[in-house]
């Protein structure tokens, strides 16, 4: 039995940048240190189709589906909290706080993969959610959460609707 595909801990620099929307990599804003790790959640809702002649569905049709990204940051700089809140990169030393701009990003993260591989996630098209929690406390780390929503790029191919997962040598 091999253990090389059980994938053990994140890549320990470069796990997760933003950039304006279809913006590449290159060019995007890494977000640091993140605690807790990254949680890549898929959802999806199905209807079932039924006749009169059975009694279980015969066949089941997707009629919803989401994919959120969530994860806590826990480089606590003004940049990264600014970006956490939907408001955007910090020019200064100063951030407003204020209504989030309705901006959308694209979202790379870099991870460890199965047999050594590094493993890329891109989503094309996200929306930073409007809730953010970040805690001041005594005898703790100061951390943001952010959650980012993936909308459907229509700019792509059906099956890439959402991005892309690949692991690299």
């Amino acid at each position: 039995m091999s253990t090389t595909n059980i994938v053990v801990g994140l890549q320990a620099q470069n796990t997760i940048k933003l950039a304006a929307y279809g913006t590449a990599e290159e060019s995007a804003t890494a977000l640091g240190l993140v605690k807790g790790g990254i949680s890549i959640e898929h959802d999806s809702t199905q209807q079932e189709i039924m006749v009169d002649q059975y009694l279980g569905p015969i066949d089941q049709v997707v009629t919803a589906e989401s994919l959120k990204v969530k994860t806590t940051l826990a480089e606590a700089t003004l940049n990264n909290l600014s970006i956490a809140m939907g408001l955007g990169e910090v020019s200064g030393s100063s951030a407003n706080l204020t209504t989030a701009a309705d901006k959308t990003y694209t979202l790379y993260i870099n991870v460890k993969g199965a047999q050594g591989k590094k493993r890329k996630y891109t989503f094309w098209k996200t929306k930073i959610n409007g809730k953010t929690t970040q805690t001041y406390k005594r005898d703790g780390e100061t951390v943001a959460d952010i959650e980012f929503t993936v909308l459907v790029d229509t700019s792509k191919a059906d099956t890439e609707r959402f991005g892309k997962v690949e692991d690299i040598a």
